[in-house]
């Protein structure tokens, strides 16, 4: 409860700030906006927007740790920060610099699912769920950096939604059919399913049928 409390209290303050942006932003002059997203920046890690955006989202996940653990308060407040940045200059500056600040955001979300802090049935899961929903609203028409297409299968594999983790196989196999290692990937998934009893393949919408007509799909892309 300590840990949730301290979670929704650090979210809550960020809120404030974007609060103050976003449902005012026909108001808020962008300068004025940049700079108190970068204030709300350095508060949590230092630095502002711009230098946290330089940075691989696996530097900011090790910026986040302390004592081998991370502050996954902090990690999902920055990401807050990201869409709130994205949310805020789509209408006012290149779109694009919008789609890169969401793709940032959501690679620390898929990152943060993956270390050993976040179990899919824990309290940061109940933060991290509806966040990812609204980025993939946000990103609807875009192509994914190539990158953080492959992170969607271990994620949705971890988290045992195992039709949606198909549905990252498949769309990176469809943008990247030149990528080789991806269908080796792909065999080694449904390999693993296979080994799944009924009630978990069910539960995250799948069946062993179709683990099997997977498998033999992988196997004819390497194969070919």
């Amino acid at each position: 409860m300590f840990k949730r409390d301290y979670l929704l209290k650090q979210i809550e303050q960020l809120t404030v700030v974007l609060h103050r942006i976003l449902f005012q932003k026909k108001f808020v002059d962008i300068e004025d906006a940049q700079r108190q997203l970068d204030e709300a920046s350095r508060h949590v890690l230092g630095l502002n927007l711009r230098s946290l955006r330089s940075l691989s989202t696996k530097d900011i996940l090790e910026l986040l740790t302390y004592q081998g653990q991370i502050d996954t308060a902090k990690a999902l407040v920055i990401h807050d920060l990201f869409v709130g940045q994205g949310d805020f200059i789509k209408d006012n500056v290149e779109k694009e610099e919008a789609y890169w600040a969401y793709v940032k955001a959501l690679e620390l979300l898929l990152l943060l699912g993956l270390t050993d802090e976040v179990e899919p049935d824990d309290e940061v899961m109940l933060e991290i769920k509806p966040r990812l929903e609204g980025l993939h609203e946000r990103l609807q028409g875009w192509r994914l950096p190539a990158e953080t297409q492959k992170w969607l299968l271990p994620y949705y594999d971890k988290m045992g939604s195992y039709a949606k983790a198909e549905d990252a196989l498949f769309h990176y196999i469809e943008d990247h059919p030149e990528d080789r290692t991806m269908p080796e990937r792909g065999a080694q998934f449904y390999e693993k399913l296979l080994d799944i009893d009924e009630e978990r393949l069910t539960a995250g919408n799948f069946s062993r049928e179709e683990a099997l007509e997977g498998l033999k799909l992988m196997q004819s892309k390497l194969q070919g």
